[in-house]
């Protein structure tokens, strides 16, 4: 007795594959660019020392951009970080931090936007955690 013949197998079409397109240089990329001068002109107002921004979207994954800046001492350090949160939150649309850390007491406060991460030091917490010379291979973005 002959064994049936199993149907041969189908062949499935198949799915074109969906191009990755660049993203645009436009749009997102220059409200962020935007959102960061504004940034830096609040914390330049408030008498914020040394401010550098490190755009490390390509050397890492956390964030786009650093900004580190130089409060002299605890007072100003919160000053500086108030009046930046509240100033954020009056924009259009508002932007309120992800997450707060440190404290005036530990000289470095952390204000995470997701997009941006602002490092507020005291000028020896700065110096102690030299983050421009941990992030070197990142640019600096001019004013």
């Amino acid at each position: 007795m002959k064994k049936p013949k199993s149907p041969a197998p189908k062949k499935t079409a198949k799915k074109p594959v969906a191009k990755k397109t660049a993203r645009a240089k436009t749009g997102r990329g220059d409200a962020q660019r935007a959102r960061i001068a504004k940034v830096r002109a609040i914390l330049d107002a408030k008498k914020g020392e040394n401010i550098v921004v490190l755009h490390i979207a390509k050397v890492s994954g956390i964030t786009d951009y650093l900004v580190l800046c130089t409060g002299l001492n605890a007072p100003h350090l919160r000053a500086l970080a108030d009046d930046l949160a509240k100033r954020l939150r009056q924009e259009t649309p508002p932007l309120a931090a992800h997450r707060r850390a440190g404290s005036v007491a530990s000289e470095w406060i952390v204000l995470d936007y997701l997009d941006f991460v602002v490092h507020l030091f005291t000028p020896s917490m700065r110096a102690y955690y030299a983050l421009e010379q941990l992030w070197k291979d990142a640019p600096t973005v001019k004013p």
